[in-house]
């Protein structure tokens, strides 16, 4: 089948990025986009001796999926997508770890994943999750960098 992952954060960028994939999608017919949103562990969770509610990074994972799910839905039907078939993955880690272990997994054609503008120090001190997918992943990556 052939099929891109589509990574996704909930960011301003989403959107036009998720229009983006259905239309590369009919252009180049693709039978499938999986859309990939990375859950990261809350910060006090990384602390020991202070866990988070269950219910709390459960109800934030619940309303996170279903947003997303809906907006894939919306743009796919204005887009005239209908025939793309969709899937959804919300695994938890590392953006970047979690994005390219799915791309080596999955005979993906490519990867289409949002340019966040980042200074240079920001971006020396914790790097880019596009910069590090573009480098590891093994197949094609298309960056995504919206028209103001």
């Amino acid at each position: 089948m052939r099929k891109a992952l589509v990574a996704i954060d909930g960011s301003d960028i989403t959107k036009p990025l998720v229009r983006f994939a259905f239309e590369r999608a009919r252009k180049e017919k693709l039978e499938g986009l999986d859309f990939i949103y990375v859950f990261q562990p809350y910060p006090a969770a990384l602390f020991p001796g202070m866990p988070v509610p269950v219910t709390l990074e459960e109800g934030h994972a619940e309303a996170t999926r279903k947003a997303l799910e809906a907006l894939v839905q919306k743009e796919r039907k204005e887009t005239g997508a209908e025939k793309v078939e969709v899937s959804m993955i919300f695994p938890y880690g590392s953006p970047s770890g979690e994005i390219i272990r799915q791309a080596e997994e999955f005979p993906y054609r490519s990867i289409f994943i949002g340019h966040r503008g980042m200074g240079s120090l920001e971006r020396f001190f914790i790097g880019s999750v596009a910069a590090r997918v573009v480098e590891h992943a093994p197949c094609t990556v298309i960056v995504f960098r919206p028209r103001d």
